[in-house]
Order: C-alpha cells, then sequence, then structure tokens
C-alpha cells in the first residue's frame, strides 16, 4: 500500500519504499520474490517514463541505476538469509519445532528448501549440508520417487507411504513419507516417521509373544476364554490329550455338554459373578477327569472388549491335586511328630518309674551286703544287675534327650568365647583331674565364636570319655589349632583305643560301648558322643575322630571361625 501512495520521482526515501515489498516477498514467498520484484521495477520503470512524457526532469541514468538496486535487494535478502530459501514464517516454524521429522521441497526438482533439527539427524547430516539437495539424491528407489512426483501433482497430499531414503553413511533407513502441497506458497510439506524402529519393535514383540506361547505350552494350567452366555470361546491345556480331550472340539460349546451339570452350574454362578460385580474370583472345583479326582484352583476375570463393553470372562485353573495331597501329609506329618513328643514323654516317664526303686535298692543292698546276709558270689551277680539297670536308666535319659533334640528348634546364642577358660570350667566342674592328668595346652588368647554352653556339653562329652575309657596312668592332651576358615578343638589320650570296626558306630544314638561290662563304670549323667556331634553341627562343624588300639585316640572338633 505505501508502494502505490508513494511520489513517483527519484528522491532516496521514496525509492526505498519499494523495498519493502520486495524485501517481505522474499522472506515469506520466496519462490515468489523475483516475479514480485519484476513487477515493482516494470511500475517503477513505466512511473518514471509517464512522468517524463508530462514533462518533469527524469534522469534514465538514476532510473536504471534504481531498477538495479531493487534487484539487488532482491538478491541480497535471498542469498544471505539464515539458509538458503529461509523464510521468516513458516520454515522457522519448521526448523523450532523438534518433535516431529518434517522438511519442505520444490515441486520441480525436489530440492530440500529447509528442515526440522530431527529430520537432518535422522540423516546424518548438518543443516547447511540437507538445505538444497534433491530428493533425488536421499531416495533409493526410482519407482518410489516417480510415484510420489504424480501423486503429489495430482492430488497434492501422500499419508504414511513406506519408502527408503539413504542416510549421509551410505545406510538405508525405512521410513514412512506423509506430504502435502502448501498452494499459497508453492512447495511439498512433508513429514518422515523412523518405521524401522517400529519394525524392531515389532520384532521384540512378537518375541516375546512367542516366548510367552512357549512357557503357555510348557505349563500344566488350563486356560479359557467365555462369553457372557459361558460359551467357550478358546482352551489350551497342554495335557488335555492324556485324558482325550481335543481344545478345538470345545471351542463353541458350552460348558454343560463337556462337564456335569452341577459342575457346569458352580462354574457358572462364578461366572456371572464376575459379569455381574466386574471383578476377579477365585474358587476350588472338584473334578472326575480320566477316573481320576482332581482339585482345579480357579481364577476368573472380566474381559473388556476395546470399545469398553464387556465380552465375557478369561480364566485360568491350576491342577493343585498334588500340593493339596502334600498339604495333607504336612499336617499328618507334625500330627505324628506331636504324638512322638507325647509317646517319648509317656515311656520316659513308664521307663523311670520301675527303674529308680530298682536301682535304689540294688545300691542299699550292696552298700552293706553282710547286714543282709548276702554272700560274696551273690553280691556280684547283684553288682552287675545294678551295671546294667544304670546303663538302661542312661538309655532312657539319652531316649529323650535325642526326642527332644530332633523334634525342637534350639537356638543357638551365638558369643565371643575364651576357649581355655571353657575348658577349664568344664574340667573343674567334671571333677577329671582327680582321676586323670589333664593338660590344657590352649593359648590364653584364643577366642572361637559358637554358645558357649552347648560347647561346653560337646567338650565335656569327649573329656569324659578320654578319662573314663583308659587305664592308668590316665593322661588326656586339649589342644588348639588353626586355619584360615577354621578353628580346631582336639582331645587327646593315651587310653585304649577304638577298633576301626567300631569307630563309626560311637556317633550312633544308642551307642554305650559294651553293655553289662564289670570293668566299665558307667555314669548317666555324660552326654552321648550323638548329642556332641549335633551340637557342633549345629555350628556348621563336625567331630572326627582317629585312634589305635592300645595307644589311645584323638578326638576333633571342627568350628567354623564365621558361624
Amino acid at each position: 500500500m505505501l508502494t502505490v501512495v508513494a511520489p513517483v520521482n527519484l528522491s532516496t526515501p521514496c525509492t526505498l519504499i519499494y523495498c519493502i515489498p520486495i524485501l517481505l516477498a522474499a522472506l515469506w514467498f520466496p519462490l515468489q520474490a523475483f516475479r514480485v520484484t519484476v513487477i515493482l521495477v516494470t511500475g517503477f520503470v513505466l512511473g518514471q517514463t509517464y512522468l517524463s512524457i508530462l514533462g518533469s526532469p527524469v534522469a534514465p541514468l538514476l532510473v536504471g541505476l534504481h531498477a538495479l538496486l531493487f534487484f539487488w535487494v532482491f538478491g541480497a535478502v535471498t542469498l544471505f538469509s539464515q539458509d538458503s530459501y529461509l523464510t521468516a514464517s513458516h520454515c522457522r516454524k519448521i526448523l523450532e519445532n523438534n518433535r516431529d521429522a518434517r522438511f519442505l521441497c520444490e515441486p520441480e526438482g525436489l530440492r530440500v528448501i529447509c528442515a526440522s533439527k530431527k529430520f537432518v539427524d535422522m540423516l546424518g547430516y548438518t543443516p547447511a549440508e540437507l538445505v538444497g539437495i534433491s530428493l533425488e539424491k536421499l531416495w533409493s528407489n526410482e519407482t518410489d520417487r516417480a510415484r510420489f512426483v504424480q501423486e503429489m501433482k495430482s492430488e497434492g497430499y501422500i499419508g504414511n507411504t513406506e519408502t527408503i531414503f539413504y542416510t549421509k553413511d551410505g545406510d538405508t533407513l525405512r521410513v514412512l513419507l506423509s506430504c502435502r502441497a502448501l498452494a499459497g506458497e508453492g512447495l511439498f510439506e512433508c513429514n518422515v516417521v523412523d518405521c524401522g524402529r517400529f519394525r524392531d519393535e515389532s520384532d521384540d514383540l512378537l518375541m516375546s509373544d512367542s516366548r510367552l506361547n512357549e512357557f503357555v505350552r510348557q505349563t500344566n494350567d488350563v486356560f479359557f476364554m467365555q462369553d457372557t452366555s459361558g460359551r467357550i470361546l478358546h482352551f489350551f491345556w497342554a495335557r488335555a490329550p492324556e485324558y482325550g480331550l481335543d481344545p478345538d472340539e470345545l471351542t463353541g460349546r458350552d460348558l454343560g455338554a463337556i462337564v456335569p451339570e452341577d459342575i457346569a452350574r458352580q462354574h457358572m454362578a462364578q461366572v456371572w459373578k464376575v459379569i455381574n460385580e466386574r471383578k476377579d474370583v477365585r474358587y476350588s472345583l472338584d473334578l472326575t477327569i480320566g477316573g481320576l479326582q482332581h482339585t482345579f484352583s480357579v481364577n476368573l476375570c472380566p474381559y473388556i472388549g476395546a470399545g469398553g463393553s464387556l465380552m465375557g470372562v478369561i480364566g485360568s485353573a491350576r491342577d493343585v491335586t498334588e500340593s493339596r495331597r502334600q498339604r495333607l501329609a504336612c499336617r499328618q506329618l507334625s500330627w505324628e511328630v506331636d504324638r512322638w513328643k507325647r509317646l517319648t514323654t509317656t515311656l520316659s516317664h513308664e521307663l523311670r518309674t520301675p527303674l529308680q526303686p530298682l536301682i535304689g535298692y540294688l545300691q542299699l543292698i550292696l552298700d552293706d551286703p553282710g547286714y543282709y546276709g548276702i554272700t560274696p558270689k551273690t553280691e556280684s551277680i547283684l553288682k552287675v544287675c545294678l551295671d546294667c539297670a544304670i546303663q538302661e536308666q542312661a538309655v532312657v535319659e539319652r531316649a529323650v534327650e535325642l526326642s527332644v533334640f530332633a523334634t525342637d528348634h534350639i537356638d543357638l546364642n551365638i558369643q565371643n568365647i575364651a576357649l581355655r577358660d571353657l575348658v577349664n570350667s568344664v574340667i573343674a566342674r567334671g571333677g577329671y583331674e582327680r582321676e586323670a592328668l589333664i593338660r590344657n595346652e590352649i593359648p590364653d588368647d584364643v577366642h572361637i565364636p559358637g554358645d558357649a554352653g552347648r560347647l561346653a556339653v560337646a567338650l565335656e562329652c569327649l573329656i569324659s570319655n578320654a578319662v573314663r575309657y583308659n587305664d592308668p596312668p590316665k593322661e588326656v592332651w586339649i589342644r588348639y589349632r588353626e586355619s584360615p576358615e577354621n578353628h580346631y578343638i582336639m582331645v587327646c589320650d593315651n587310653g585304649r583305643g577304638i577298633p576301626k570296626e567300631k569307630i563309626r558306630s560311637i556317633f550312633d544314638p544308642f551307642y554305650i560301648g559294651d553293655a553289662c561290662d564289670q570293668d566299665q563304670q558307667v555314669d548317666g549323667a555324660d552326654p552321648p558322643l550323638s548329642i556332641a556331634n549335633k551340637y557342633v553341627r549345629l555350628h556348621g562343624g563336625e567331630i572326627t575322630v582317629t585312634s589305635q588300639v592300645g595307644k589311645g585316640s584323638t578326638f576333633m572338633i571342627r568350628i567354623p571361625k564365621e558361624v
């Protein structure tokens, strides 16, 4: 409008007004800018010619210089804009849109005018390198390019056409191309989507689906789908052929045609509960298949279609027959353990009751056999009876202790134990120094982790055996050594030794040596080796023995440094 009303003379301010439409056209409509410039220059020349005819002074040289100035403005704006043919409106918005891969190209020659950063990065170019390139260099398929040009000229639009572009490195890139013609600017605006990524995701999805199907085929669970009327839409069970069932034959049939009527009613009641309340349901179902009784844990959930409408139910059923049997077996085992505890308590009471007066009366008679008129031969027989009764009492006590140990849980009170002090307390409590020469060779600074009470029981057992099964002069050595992982406590004696065939038996629960041996003193209060071994095993260790008949034995306790 300013150009139309401006005075047609050669003063500098008036001629500069003619540059305004050239500048705007070059920025907003770069393909029309030259035409606009030609029209304006032609109008300017005609105007000056008209003024010359009317008698106004007109300098032809200045007219020519101004015309050249208009063309120079057009060329400068076009050539020295931010990028070649970069406009200040639509193209700039495309470049600022980093979320989409977009570009503009010319209809003739398909030369790229401008492109978004995402499209530039997708092909591996820089913005300066990509602008001005013809799509013929990017297109790997000439047929796709020709079809693109034809459809854009005839229809002015292409939607989601799959094609292949070349990247800067020469690699191929599979894309979805959508384009539309911008009538006001004479350009093609194109959107590009990297569908290679979707193909990879699709392959991953197919692989995951394959793995899921493989898992379903390997499981023994039943999977099914029913519509709102109860008709089976899908059925899968890997074990179906074992029971003469064909999933294909079950599809499309009502449940009542497959299972007994009462079972069908029970199941459909749960199905209707899911349909009405639209909540998941779990229940148990007993069913006879192939003549065998099975218990299934059934899970049902509503199946909602894409439109939000309820299509039916999806369910799974797991055969829990074996796990149910195992639970029953565990309950039965727990009941058996309780019964064993009660039986042990009863037996220990019934066996202790007659032994206590028997041992008491025998000891009373043998304390003063002359008072009761006992002959030496009878006294010898009664001593054997007393020894055997004491052994029997030890067996009873041991049975009680082992039963409690086997059936009750034992918690260890782990502490840092001064080993030498623990051994000295065991020796003093048992009074073993009165019967044998005992040498405690454990250093004062040795400490081990463990339950002091139970390790004391194990040590007392080994020391008492070393003293008991020995002949004068009785000697016992208690030693210590260590490794990076373990502590070792050794109890050595110079006693009778243990035959090789009996070494494996000494840790048996009811092993007591030679029963009713007159020369063997038996103390029922001493813990057996089986108890000592179990206490050591609770610490993660063990007891081992080496022995030589007539020269003595060595019992070694191994305790890990980390209990």
